[in-house]
């Protein structure tokens, strides 16, 4: 059973981590990928930990060094699963090699589908709702543009170790075996395997049983669901229900988010929504902007009327962001790191009892910002949208939504209303 989870952001760590939840086991993300604060727990043989490296966007040397420190610090733990984005953003190839080679495990086996998020494999290939990902919002995703479809072609981009692939004929003439058997003699280190439904999923993981403790599984949130068996006793579901509003935080630019928010808007008139302008972000809010966004925000919300904050309303948004950049003297991490902070910064400002937070990066900052060092995962509204609380050394008693940016049906945020 899967014990130690890493992944590179914090609504990734959570898509991960309620696929456990909803089996029964306890699950806690931890922030701090240097230490292992929160792995002294009395909870049991049913816990296990997701250390959020927080490493998508940054160097590759300095990916490598947090996956290090972590294997480090939780020796303990294991079997370890690697999650990485389902569209192959990231330091997917570095992190892999260096797993691999701290940890001594022989190879790895990657596996990116989410068929519940409409994300399949195949040919090698990746495919958002039908499309191939690199004609995608994620080819210009502002901070980790992906440059290909091919997964191969990723991986190979940030590692030197051999990787083949399997394809998904293999996969349902159940020939795994034999064909990871035949890459592992030739010196294969990472083998990419296409899934196109949960059955793929489901067959990947009774084909690999032989291997099991000489491999290091690599996937999306979708592939989780099937590592582990359903604990049944420890099953039970929290209290969700609040009369109160609900604040959304919307720090991505996806195209998705945009949608779900102008849907929810244009069904539900107890929705406002208050658009931050970029320019009032950098390089800092002023005293007086935060002022007057916080009491216009903070007067929604004692009005009984559900607000989403957001910083982007239309693709034209993301195509500022290198002139932004350049206005600015920063590069589009430092850029996104500077919006997100100063979105934090607001929060903090704010009151508030149901909290939805949707984008790896805004999550994280805000979170933090709150006082935050880690979050207990209690349960989920639908795919894609795990709910819990913040864990803190201060009493922190609202109720936390997190979403990818790309995540989600339009109706998402009425779904997660309805939930409460």
């Amino acid at each position: 059973m899967i014990k130690l989870i890493i992944a590179d952001d914090f609504t990734g760590s959570n898509d991960a981590g309620v696929q456990l939840v909803n089996k029964g086991f306890t699950v806690d993300v931890v922030f701090d990928w240097k230490s292992n604060q929160l792995l002294n727990t009395n909870d049991g043989d049913d816990k296990v930990v997701v250390i959020n490296t927080e490493s998508r966007a940054i160097s590759r040397h300095e990916a490598q060094d947090r996956i290090k420190q972590v294997i480090l610090n939780n020796v303990h733990l294991s079997p370890i699963y690697k999650k990485i984005d389902s569209t192959m953003r990231g330091n997917i190839g570095c992190e892999i090699e260096t797993l691999l080679a701290t940890t001594q495990v022989k190879f790895a086996l990657v596996i990116p589908a989410f068929p519940n998020m409409n994300r399949i494999t195949k040919h090698g290939k990746c495919y958002v709702d039908g499309k191939e990902l690199i004609h995608t919002e994620f080819a210009t995703d502002p901070k980790t543009p992906i440059c290909s479809s091919n997964i191969k072609t990723i991986i190979e981009q940030q590692t030197d170790y051999p990787c083949e692939e399997i394809n998904l004929n293999e996969v349902r003439t159940h020939q795994l075996e034999e064909r990871i058997e035949d890459f592992v003699t030739r010196g294969t280190k990472i083998i990419i395997i296409d899934a196109e439904t949960n059955h793929d999923l489901k067959t990947i993981i009774e084909q690999i049983q032989a291997f099991e403790d000489n491999i290091l599984l690599v996937g999306s949130a979708g592939l989780v669901d099937f590592l582990s068996p359903t604990m049944t006793d420890n099953a039970a579901k929290t209290e969700h229900t609040s009369s109160q509003p609900m604040l959304v935080i919307a720090g991505s630019m996806s195209e998705i988010t945009q949608q779900q928010i102008n849907y929810t808007i244009q069904h539900d008139n107890k929705w406002k929504v208050i658009d931050l302008k970029i320019q009032d972000l950098l390089p800092e809010l002023s005293a007086n902007t935060l002022e007057r966004y916080r009491n216009k925000i903070q007067e929604i919300l004692d009005d009984n009327q559900h607000c989403i904050i957001r910083t982007s309303t239309d693709k034209q948004e993301r195509e500022k962001i290198d002139s932004y950049c350049q206005q600015y003297q920063l590069s589009r991490t430092e850029l996104g790191e500077k919006i997100c902070n100063e979105l934090a910064r607001l929060v903090k400002h704010l009151k508030f009892d149901n909290l939805f937070l949707t984008g790896g990066d805004v999550a994280i900052s805000v979170a933090k910002s709150l006082g935050a060092i880690g979050f207990r995962i209690e349960g989920q509204v639908c795919d894609g949208v795990p709910y819990g609380k913040l864990l803190s050394t201060q009493n922190l008693n609202y109720r936390v939504f997190t979403k990818a940016g790309g995540f989600g049906k339009k109706d998402i945020f009425l779904k997660s209303l309805r939930f409460i």
